[in-house]
């Protein structure tokens, strides 16, 4: 496997471990401390330290397909816990909002930047 692949599987596989919706797991808040360390390193290590080198203009049409899809599944995804949050209890969580209009500001300005200055 290539790091390209390990590393979304590992990020995948600790964000998964924080989901405990039985309480069957129940670790100390140490453990929480460490996962959550752990998480975060591996996260910064993907974004920062690894870097995706594209080569022709197949490459870089395959990674805007994802990316792209990758947007819209994220954004999909917010809009139905921000419905299910709001038909459940009528209150919906600030964070996921957040996240949501952050997510089509940030695609918006780099649709115009790329408009405009590409």
């Amino acid at each position: 496997m290539t790091k390209h692949a390990i590393l979304p599987i590992v990020v995948s596989l600790l964000a998964l471990a924080f989901v405990d919706p039985f309480m069957y797991w129940m670790p100390s808040h140490s453990t929480w401390f460490l996962l959550g360390a752990l998480f975060l390193t591996t996260v910064i290590y993907g974004f920062f330290i690894m870097t995706e080198r594209v080569s022709d203009e197949r490459e870089v049409s395959i990674r805007a397909f994802s990316d792209r899809v990758s947007s819209l599944v994220g954004m999909a995804l917010l809009v139905i816990v921000i419905a299910c949050q709001a038909f459940k209890g009528g209150v919906v969580s600030t964070e996921v909002a957040v996240i949501l209009v952050t997510m089509i500001i940030s695609k918006s300005a780099a649709q115009w930047w790329a408009n405009h200055k590409m």
